[in-house]
C-alpha cells in the first residue's frame, strides 16, 4: 500500500551542499509569511529571525560561530539565526515552549522554501554566545537554532572537491524509523501502524 503525502514533506532533506547562487528578494517574504502563519502556545509568536546574507557585515562572526563540523554552511547564501524570550512564552508543564513554537515555526517555513525549490538545513553545531553577540541579540534570549538557506548545489559537479566524509554522507540512502518504533495507539508500546502499512 501506497500512502500519498505532500510532495513537499516526501522529498525535503538537510543539504549539505549549498549553491553559491543567491536567492530571488520575493522568495523571502513568502519564507517569513509562512513562518509567520505557524500555530502557538497562546499565540505569543515568540520566535524572532534574524537573515544574514553572505554579503552582511555580521556574516563573518556568524561564520565563525559554527563548529568545525558545520564549515559546509559558509556556501549558503543565507545562514538565519532563530532567537526568543523564554521568559515571554508558555511555561505549562516545565516545557520550554519558546524552543517548541519555534520548531513549528521553522518547519513551516522549511516547506515553503521546498514549495520555492530552495532547501534548509537546520545547525545543532554552533556556539550560542557568539551567535548573541554577532547579531546583537539581547542577553536573556536563546538562540533556538540556526540554519543555512538557500539552493542545493549538483554534488557530482563538486564531487572531486569533497573530503570523504560527505561523500560518505551524501552516498548514504535516507532512511527513517518504521512506524512501530514511535507511533503508538491506547499506550505506549502498542502499535498505531502494522509494519506492512507504509
Amino acid at each position: 500500500m501506497s500512502i500519498s503525502i505532500l510532495p513537499e514533506l516526501k522529498r525535503r532533506l538537510s543539504p549539505l551542499l549549498f549553491d553559491e547562487k543567491d536567492i530571488e528578494n520575493e522568495k523571502i517574504p513568502a519564507l517569513v509569511e509562512a513562518a509567520r502563519w505557524a500555530p502557538s502556545c497562546s499565540n505569543n509568536q515568540s520566535w524572532n529571525y534574524v537573515f544574514v546574507h553572505k554579503k552582511a557585515s555580521t556574516r563573518p562572526a556568524v561564520e565563525a560561530a559554527l563548529t568545525r563540523g558545520n564549515a559546509w554552511a559558509k556556501r549558503a547564501p543565507y545562514l538565519v539565526a532563530v532567537v526568543a524570550d523564554p521568559d515571554q512564552d508558555c511555561k505549562d508543564n516545565g516545557l520550554p515552549y519558546y524552543a517548541y513554537n519555534a520548531g513549528l515555526s521553522v518547519m513551516c517555513l522549511v516547506l515553503e522554501a521546498e514549495h520555492l525549490g530552495l532547501r534548509v538545513h537546520q545547525m545543532a553545531g554552533w556556539d550560542e554566545g557568539k551567535v548573541k553577540e554577532a547579531l546583537g541579540c539581547p542577553s536573556r534570549f536563546r538562540v533556538a537554532v540556526l540554519f543555512a538557506l538557500g539552493y542545493e548545489a549538483d554534488a557530482n559537479s563538486l564531487w572531486d572537491t569533497l573530503d570523504e566524509r560527505t561523500k560518505n554522507k551524501l552516498a548514504k540512502p535516507r532512511e527513517r524509523k518504521p512506524p512501530s518504533e514511535n507511533f503508538f495507539s491506547e499506550s505506549y508500546g502498542k502499535r498505531l501502524l502494522e509494519p506492512t502499512t507504509l
